[in-house]
């Protein structure tokens, strides 16, 4: 990893409903700070789009902050092009609210939503830097093994990632905010990871994504 240049984004994203309400999830952004810190340890030159985190971010990376998925979207294809590896740790909304207000609605109204997709950040990735190596996650929920490498092999062949890191959080130990994690290594081949702290998942990761570049 000595002198590669690794973009990294982390965290939760949350699309406003109004001024001081929204839609997000429970992202901690502990996998993603892991494999910053590991990365780092290697000698990469290491830079963070960071979303809501439930961690603390230390000064030696370069860091940037956005909000919203369009906002991690806008950074993520203003930096790709100069980067040798993009690993999406984030987890980003599938989808915004129509018509978000810039004031807050009052609670005594009725309120219905129209939600819409949000930008799908991986799959124009390859298109604005082909070379990149794209490292992508895919989180479910309480699904059979079959199940999570299916979706993981959909998301290969939907956005072109060169390495896929799935889990399900709703495994116990595993869920959102979790110190633990066990995980799914996915290309043509599939590597199984025992429940680990997150410390020592980065580290299988990025040794798996060495030996590929």
């Amino acid at each position: 990893m000595i002198n590669k240049k690794i973009l990294i984004s982390l965290g939760g994203t949350f699309e406003p409903i109004d001024a001081v309400r929204g839609i997000t999830n429970n992202s901690s952004g502990k996998m993603g700070l892991e494999l910053a810190k590991q990365a780092y340890i290697q000698g990469a030159d290491v830079t963070l789009i960071v979303g809501n985190v439930s961690v603390e971010i230390p000064l030696i990376f370069n860091i940037v902050n956005v909000t919203t998925t369009d906002e991690m979207a806008e950074n993520v294809f203003k930096l790709i092009p100069t980067f040798d590896i993009f690993i999406s740790t984030a987890a980003v909304s599938d989808f915004k609210v129509a018509g978000s207000k810039n004031y807050k609605i009052s609670s005594d109204s009725h309120l219905d939503l129209t939600l819409e997709p949000t930008v799908k950040i991986l799959s124009k990735v390859k298109q604005i830097n082909p070379s990149i190596f794209l490292v992508g996650f895919k989180a479910k929920y309480n699904v059979s093994k079959e199940e999570l490498i299916e979706s993981a092999r959909k998301q290969i062949s939907d956005s072109k990632t060169d390495l896929v890191i799935a889990n399900d959080v709703g495994a116990i130990d595993c869920n959102f905010g979790s110190d633990k994690n066990k995980v799914l290594i996915i290309d043509d081949d599939v590597i199984e990871t025992p429940l680990r702290n997150k410390k020592e998942i980065a580290k299988i990761v990025l040794d798996e994504v060495s030996k590929r570049l």
